[in-house]
């Protein structure tokens, strides 16, 4: 069969591609599973192509299912735009929607104009569904399914049992080879996704990742990362999974098994602060296997602020984390969150943190309840807005202890101050000439350039932040139709 598979424009208010624009790997995954068993793939990036020109292009594909991703909450309204162009542009196709969102709250799109929601990984259950398409079987019958129904939604059942990751087929990336060059982070392109595990088995309160995964970790053997990463052409990678370095020894054999191979790329990795302090040398020998930059969830300067998350962490390993890899010579980005209920005390002692650390690459993120997490479930009853857009970890959906104006002041200052600290450590100049240096190294596009040289500015304005609040009651005035009941 003919599936195209669409990832649907950018949602949020202020459009974090400023800071990351990647891949849409999961379709790619989908459409490798698909493809192993004969059907015919497309990916449409709508991103890029737009809505008009993306649709005209799936139509010209003549599609008999039409798959949908909606990874982010954010992404939940432009995704039923979608569905809705996909009707009218081809009405016989018949359309799935799938995605991270749509798993850990799948009735939500139980909507007029969808066939049906997939639940779990895409590899799993996408594959069972288009067979059950190509012989007229009833789809009440393919597990890891949500199907719309007049009288309610029809739960078909858990999906397929998870498979060792190496027997899975490889992400289809020849599938998006016009657009790879678009994809970037920071200052760095072209970037490719590179999945080396799946799951985590911490419970941080506002992440549902482990939910998703039930708990579970699944990894890749270092063989079948290094058969992966000799596919991808573009010189950055980012790896997808959410612990890097889980466990060590395979993280030992994994340098090990990219050295042999010759294959040198700038990594960026996520992984805990706990892991750094306890195994540093772990750290040091992925210097060998190139470039290295690692994200860091710190979340918190204090252990109460750990606590709150549920982040089964401590804040001396924050600290000396951050120093280890100083010493190393490693790149870091931290990112804390910022709670709807802190007072300017609060604001003031993370800035002190962050001068007396000097980790002037620090992001924040608001606390938000997501669906599908522990945190939705305990403060659900309190959220105060309705418009999706806004659960973009930038903006406060719940209370704020301060008055609002106030709030997004000090969160603008926080913005502002982490510039600050960066201009007296590097310097302006310096930091200018690197990026005009990436710039002509052809390593960040001059559209990349701009957004991320204004995103000091934009991000250092508490104008920015509110003014998304007043917009939001017109977007949930546009709002579509309410599920199915």
């Amino acid at each position: 069969m003919k599936v195209s598979l669409l990832k649907a424009p950018i949602g949020g208010i202020l459009g974090l591609e400023m800071i990351t624009f990647v891949e849409p790997l999961g379709l790619e995954c989908v459409a490798g599973a698909l493809e192993a068993e004969g059907h015919e793939c497309q990916i449409v990036d709508l991103r890029i192509d737009g809505m008009e020109r993306g649709l005209a292009s799936a139509a010209a594909f003549e599609p008999e299912i039409t798959g949908i991703q909606c990874s982010f909450t954010t992404e939940r309204r432009r995704a039923l735009e979608v569905v809705e162009g996909v009707r009218r542009s081809m009405p016989d196709t018949r359309v799935v929607v799938g995605g991270h969102d749509a798993s850990r709250d799948p009735t939500w799109f139980c909507r007029p104009g969808i066939d049906a929601v997939v639940v779990g990984d895409g590899e799993e259950v996408m594959p069972g569904l288009v067979r059950a398409a190509e012989r007229g079987d009833d789809l009440r019958r393919v597990p890891g399914l949500v199907l719309p129904r007049a009288s309610g939604p029809v739960d078909t059942g858990p999906a397929p049992a998870r498979r060792d990751l190496d027997e899975l087929p490889l992400p289809a990336r020849h599938r998006i080879g016009r657009y790879a060059p678009h994809y970037y982070i920071n200052f760095r392109r072209p970037l490719a996704l590179l999945e080396t595990a799946r799951g985590c088995p911490f419970r941080c309160n506002f992440c549902s990742v482990w939910k998703f995964h039930e708990s579970t970790v699944r990894e890749k053997s270092p063989e079948r990362v290094v058969e992966e990463l000799a596919a991808i052409e573009a010189p950055n990678v980012f790896v997808t999974d959410d612990i890097f370095w889980m466990n060590v020894k395979r993280g030992h054999a994994l340098a090990d098994a990219l050295v042999a191979s010759g294959i040198r790329k700038h990594y960026t990795v996520q992984t805990r602060t706990d892991i750094i302090t306890r195994f540093p040398e772990l750290v040091a020998r992925w210097r060998d296997c190139g470039e290295l930059s690692v994200f860091l969830g710190l979340e918190s300067i204090d252990d109460a602020g750990l606590e709150a998350v549920n982040k089964s962490n401590q804040a001396v390993n924050n600290e000396r984390a951050l120093e280890i890899l100083a010493d190393l010579g490693v790149g870091y980005t931290p990112n804390f969150i910022v709670d709807p209920g802190w007072g300017h005390e609060q604001f003031d002692a993370l800035k002190r943190w962050i001068e007396r650390t000097g980790a002037y690459n620090s992001g924040f993120s608001v606390l938000t309840p997501l669906p599908g997490t522990d945190l939705w479930d305990s403060v659900s009853e309190e959220i105060d807005t309705e418009d999706w857009e806004l659960f973009d970890i930038t903006h406060a959906v719940l209370p704020t202890r301060l008055p609002l104006p106030e709030f997004y002041r000090e969160l603008a200052g926080l913005w502002r101050h982490t510039l600050e600290v960066r201009y007296r450590l590097r310097g302006r100049l310096r930091t200018h000439l690197k990026l005009l240096a990436a710039l002509a190294l052809g390593r960040v596009s001059v559209t990349a350039l701009r957004k991320g040289m204004r995103m000091g500015s934009v991000l250092g304005h508490p104008e920015t932040f509110l003014e998304a609040h007043q917009r939001s009651s017109e977007a949930v005035a546009r709002a579509l139709e309410p599920p199915v009941t």
